[in-house]
C-alpha cells in the first residue's frame, strides 16, 4: 500500500508543480488511485503542498508531499493529463512509475533561455500597444522587459528565493528602462522631455504578473475548492505585491511615473494593431509558460477573438469589467471546442489567452499613487484591477459550466465503477525511456505504448545524439498527439 500511495502522490506532486488547478490535480490522483486498486482517496491540494489519505478496505494511509518554488509548465500539464485520462484499467505501480519517469526525463523545458527572454520582451511590448503607449516607447519597453526576464532566469537557475527574484527582476527592468530613456535623451535621439518618456517602465515589468496561478485560484474558488484556491491566490497576490513594491521603489528614486498622455479615441488602424499585439503578447506569455507550439498558436488565436470583442465594447463606453466578463466567456467557449480538437488541456489555452487582459498597469499605478499619498487614485486603480480580474475569471467559469458537465455538477471519480479489462487494450510494444541506459530495453508496459513517437529506432537516435551533447532533448515528444480514449462520461481535454 505504501509504494502505491507514493506513486499516486508523486503524480499529484508533478501536476501541482506544473501549475495546473487543484481540481485537475485531485481528479488525476483519483484516477491513478482507482487504477492501482485503492477504494478511496481524499486529497487536500495547496500551491506547494499535498496532503492525501488513501483507503483500501479497512486500512488507510496519509501521505504529505511538500515542494518549493511553484512554477508553470504547460507541456508537463499536457503530458500528465494525457496519462491520467488513460487510466481506465488496472495497472501496476511499476507501470505508473515508469510512465512518470518517462515524462520527468523527456517533457522539460521546450524553449531556450534566449527564446524565453525574447518572448518576454515581445509580450510586454504588446502590452504597451494595448495600453496606448506611444510607439517610440515600445522598443524601450521590450528591451527592458527582456533584460528583466534575463535577470529572473539567472536568479531562478541559482534557486534564489522566489519573491526575492521577483523583486530583483522588477527593479532591473525598471532601471533598464530608465537607463535606456536617459541614453536616448543624452544622445539627442528624441526631442521629447525625459519625464514624458518614462511612463512605459510599468509595461516593462508586466511579465512578472502571475496570470496562471491568479486565474487558476479563482477557478478553484468558484468550485469551493477553498484550500487550493486560497493557497494559489495568496501566492499570486504575494508575487503581485512584491513586484509592485519593487517597481514602485525604483519609481520613487528615479522620478519615473506611470501616467502616459491620455490617448484619443481608437481608430480602425489602432484596432488592427491591437489584434496583432494581442496575438504576439499571448504567444509570448505562452512561451513563458513552456507551452508547445500547438498551444502557443491555439491560445494566441483564441485570445485575438476574445480581446478584440472586449476592446470594441470598452471603446463603446461599456464598463471595463463587463467587457472582461464577455471576453472570458468567449475565450472559454471557443477553447472548449478548439482544445478538444487540438487534444490539449483547456487550461493551457484559456489562461494564456486571458493573461493579456489582466490590468497590470492599474496594479502598478495603484502602488505609485500609494507612494504619492493619493489614496483616492490608489484605491480606484486597485479596485479596477480586482474587478476586471474577477470578472474575467467569472466568464471563464461560466463557459466551463456551459461546456463541462463533470465540472458543473461536481461529478467525482467513482471508485466502485468496474475498470476496463486489460484484454481490451492494444498489445504492448517494446519501449525505451530516456532514463534507461542506451541500448537497454525497458519492460514492456501498456501505459507507455500510448506515449507518442516511441519508435525504438527514432528514440535510440535521439538518445545517442543527446548523449554526445550531454543532455536530454528539450522536446523529444509531443504528448498531445496521443489518441483519445474517453470512457464513463469523462470529457477530454478538461
Amino acid at each position: 500500500m505504501g509504494v502505491e500511495a507514493e506513486a499516486v502522490i508523486r503524480l499529484g506532486t508533478m501536476l501541482m508543480e506544473s501549475g495546473t488547478a487543484g481540481y485537475r490535480v485531485m481528479r488525476g490522483m483519483k484516477r491513478a488511485a482507482r487504477a492501482l486498486g485503492f477504494d478511496g482517496l481524499d486529497p487536500i491540494v495547496g500551491v506547494n503542498t499535498i496532503t492525501c489519505t488513501f483507503r483500501e478496505g479497512e486500512h488507510f494511509r496519509t501521505v504529505v508531499s511538500v515542494r518549493q518554488n511553484p512554477a508553470v509548465n504547460a507541456s508537463r500539464i499536457e503530458a500528465l493529463e494525457n496519462l491520467t485520462h488513460r487510466l481506465h484499467h488496472r495497472i501496476s505501480v511499476d507501470d505508473l512509475n515508469e510512465a512518470l519517469d518517462y515524462i520527468d526525463a523527456n517533457v522539460n523545458q521546450r524553449w531556450s533561455r534566449t527564446s524565453v527572454v525574447l518572448a518576454s520582451g515581445f509580450a510586454c511590448g504588446a502590452f504597451a500597444v494595448l495600453n496606448h503607449y506611444p510607439w517610440a516607447e515600445i522598443p524601450v519597453v521590450a528591451i527592458a522587459a527582456a533584460f528583466g526576464q534575463y535577470v529572473r532566469t539567472v536568479f531562478g537557475r541559482r534557486h534564489f528565493n522566489q519573491l526575492g527574484t521577483v523583486a530583483v527582476a522588477g527593479a532591473a527592468s525598471a532601471l533598464m528602462y530608465y537607463a535606456v530613456t536617459m541614453l536616448i535623451v543624452t544622445l539627442n535621439l528624441t526631442d521629447r522631455d525625459p519625464s514624458s518618456f518614462a511612463a512605459g517602465y510599468v509595461a516593462a515589468a508586466l511579465f512578472l504578473i502571475p496570470g496562471f496561478p491568479l486565474f487558476s485560484s479563482l477557478l478553484d474558488l468558484s468550485r469551493f475548492d477553498i484550500d487550493a484556491g486560497v493557497a494559489r491566490l495568496t501566492y499570486a497576490l504575494s508575487v503581485i505585491l512584491t513586484a509592485t513594491i519593487s517597481v514602485g521603489m525604483v519609481s520613487a528614486v528615479t522620478g519615473l511615473n506611470p501616467l502616459p498622455a491620455a490617448p484619443g479615441p481608437p481608430d480602425a488602424g489602432w484596432y488592427i494593431a491591437a489584434a496583432g499585439a494581442t496575438f504576439v503578447g499571448v504567444a509570448g506569455f505562452s512561451v513563458l509558460f513552456n507551452s508547445s507550439r500547438r498551444m502557443v498558436l491555439t491560445a494566441a488565436c483564441v485570445a485575438v477573438v476574445g480581446n478584440m470583442v472586449r476592446l470594441v465594447m470598452v471603446g463603446h463606453d461599456v464598463s471595463v469589467q463587463y467587457g472582461g466578463f464577455v471576453a472570458g466567456l468567449i475565450i472559454g467557449l471557443i477553447a472548449a471546442v478548439v482544445a478538444n480538437t487540438a487534444r490539449i488541456p483547456r487550461i493551457t489555452v484559456t489562461v494564456p489567452a486571458s493573461v493579456i487582459m489582466i490590468p497590470g498597469v492599474a496594479m502598478y499605478r495603484s502602488m505609485y499613487y500609494l507612494n504619492t499619498r493619493n489614496m483616492d487614485q490608489a484605491i480606484g486603480n486597485a479596485a479596477t484591477a480586482c474587478l476586471v480580474v474577477v470578472f474575467i475569471a467569472a466568464g471563464l467559469a461560466a463557459a466551463r459550466m456551459l461546456t463541462d458537465r463533470n465540472w458543473t455538477f461536481g461529478r467525482v471519480i467513482d471508485f466502485s465503477k468496474p475498470l476496463d479489462p486489460v484484454d481490451d487494450l492494444p498489445q504492448p510494444t517494446v519501449v525505451k525511456t530516456a532514463a534507461k541506459k542506451i541500448g537497454e530495453v525497458a519492460k514492456p508496459t501498456n501505459l507507455l505504448t500510448r506515449l507518442p513517437h516511441t519508435d525504438t529506432t527514432t528514440l535510440r537516435g535521439r538518445l545517442l545524439r543527446d548523449k554526445d551533447h550531454g543532455r536530454f532533448p528539450a522536446e523529444p515528444t509531443d504528448p498531445g498527439a496521443l489518441p483519445r480514449r474517453d470512457r464513463g462520461g469523462e470529457v477530454f481535454p478538461d
